[in-house]
């Protein structure tokens, strides 16, 4: 038998294939029991043509149309951006328009669980805080947050002398009105996330906020609040004294309480793909996918980013289809309007490419594994909570950065996200926690320290899918009532809420 280069075949009808390994040129990999000889080097993660292409003819990955070859290709070329086309926004417009021409009964919406909740095994319970509102949280943050730009670095010198999470802002003054309202929104979601004990709330006392607004909404779910003003208790140092005093009594009032027994199904969860590469679709994604399946299959809710819309096929009914069409289309058109050609002229990113995607298609098909087959029952606004279980769609075109990303998922409710990212990324969250999981196996290596979960096994095929999806469910469950993620380690306490941008919005 040969000494073979590893590569990778997704699907059976597939015309490239991806190298799991690096190939020299003139170097052999075997697909399929075909022998494939490297015309150039092939690096790892990027994609070595199976059969000659020519010109115009389609690439084909994931069993689907990925862009166009701009030359001909021959039999074990590479196959990146220099010979291949991007045609992102003609397929998205011929398969939208496809779709506003189905009536209401020419798809299916039902919703079929991927598991019996009996042949899982899981527990009925974990050990969570209960909150006065009747949520549960799975830790218990007592959190800073600046109300004014002008007050960020009280907060922050706050945060750092009690070690608690601080929420911080760019402006907040002189914001139109949607705009504002998100802020506001932002404010009250870090207050009465599940997770935050309590808030001490800190301004300068001149800003647009009123600070007896927000301290009203949060106090009205039962958490402590403290309202802290610069220019109305004595200045800064002052404000500080007063903050530093106002975290130590509530800390201490949190680490009393007790964790007691609370329904795992009362979870909400999320998956979420930032910092992808040629891993993330064939490993971490669809793992994230699998423990998404299952924790729908116990009762547990599911929030997803939809910022860039979707297709009927994601959603539980028609109406909900439609909200996703609509959402996209105004995506589709601002980003149009911005750029020109549209979203794929800035994505997949540098770094994506980098890594071995070549077309937004491709990087799509990747990302949108991490949702497993989970459907939408409705769409939420961004601050807006699931009103029931099952999976809910947000409403956030900005979605798309991991800033906004991670805190719109806060926002909803989110108790845990799983964050896949193949070339690493530290980001944590203020009140939300983070799971970071990667199926590269140098970054779970070379980035330890802000990797929780590799997927590597099954990458490269010493672990089955349901199996890792079974383990990384049994990491949620641990984390869940108390293990330390890696962006806990790091105590990043990331928190950017998203501006107002949405289709029936402003900016």
């Amino acid at each position: 038998m040969g000494d073979y280069k590893r590569s990778m075949l997704i699907e059976q009808q597939d015309n490239v294939a991806v190298a799991v390994e690096p190939i020299q040129a003139g170097e052999q990999t075997k697909v399929a029991d075909e022998i494939i000889t490297a015309n150039a080097f092939i690096k790892e993660g990027h994609k070595i043509a199976r059969c000659d292409i020519k010109k115009g003819d389609e690439i084909i990955k994931y069993g689907v149309h990925i862009g166009v070859a701009t030359a001909d290709i021959s039999k074990g070329d590479w196959v990146h951006e220099h010979n291949v086309y991007d045609d992102f926004e003609e397929i998205n417009r011929e398969k939208r328009a496809f779709y506003r021409s189905m009536g209401k009964d020419d798809m299916d919406y039902s919703r079929v669980m991927q598991y019996a909740k009996e042949e899982l095994g899981l527990p009925e319970t974990i050990l969570g805080y209960p909150r006065k509102d009747g949520s549960f949280g799975v830790r218990n943050h007592v959190v800073v947050i600046s109300l004014v730009q002008c007050s960020n670095n009280a907060a922050q010198r706050i945060s750092e002398a009690c070690d608690v999470p601080a929420t911080f802002v760019d402006a907040v003054c002189g914001e139109f009105p949607a705009r504002f309202e998100r802020s506001k929104r932002g404010f009250i979601s870090a207050g009465t996330h599940p997770n935050t004990y309590g808030a001490v709330l800190l301004s300068l006392g001149c800003q647009q906020t009123d600070p007896n607004e927000i301290k009203a909404a949060i106090e009205a779910t039962g958490r402590p609040v403290v309202n802290i003003s610069m220019q109305d208790d004595g200045g800064a140092t002052e404000a500080i004294r007063k903050g530093i005093e106002a975290v130590k009594k509530m800390k201490a009032e949190a680490d009393a309480q007790k964790r007691v027994p609370c329904p795992l199904s009362g979870l909400t969860l999320s998956g979420y793909n930032g910092g992808s590469d040629w891993t993330s679709g064939l490993s971490a994604n669809p793992i994230v996918g699998v423990a998404l399946d299952m924790h729908e299959a116990i009762g547990g809710t599911i929030v997803e980013i939809c910022g860039r819309g979707g297709y009927p096929e994601n959603a539980s009914s028609y109406e909900v289809g439609m909200k996703l069409m609509d959402i996209g289309d105004f995506f589709n058109e601002d980003c149009t309007i911005r750029g020109g050609k549209g979203l794929s002229q800035v994505n997949p990113t540098p770094g994506n490419k980098a890594g071995g995607l070549t077309t937004m298609t491709e990087k799509n098909l990747g990302s949108f594994k991490t949702h497993g087959h989970v459907k939408m029952q409705g769409i939420l606004d961004c601050g807006e909570l699931p009103p029931a279980n099952g999976g809910w769609g947000i409403n956030q075109a900005q979605g798309a950065n991991d800033a906004y990303a991670s805190t719109t998922l806060a926002m909803g409710g989110c108790h845990i996200c799983l964050f896949t990212t193949g070339r690493g990324n530290p980001i944590g969250n203020a009140c939300m926690t983070t799971i970071k999981i990667t199926g590269n196996p140098r970054t779970a290596t070379a980035l330890e320290d802000m990797i929780d979960y590799s997927a590597a096994p099954y990458l490269y095929g010493e672990k089955g899918l349901v199996e890792s999806g079974r383990e990384l469910f049994d990491m949620i469950i641990r984390v869940a009532e108390g293990e330390p993620t890696k962006a806990e380690l790091l105590k990043d306490y990331s928190w950017t809420t998203p501006h107002g941008t949405s289709y029936n919005g402003d900016y």
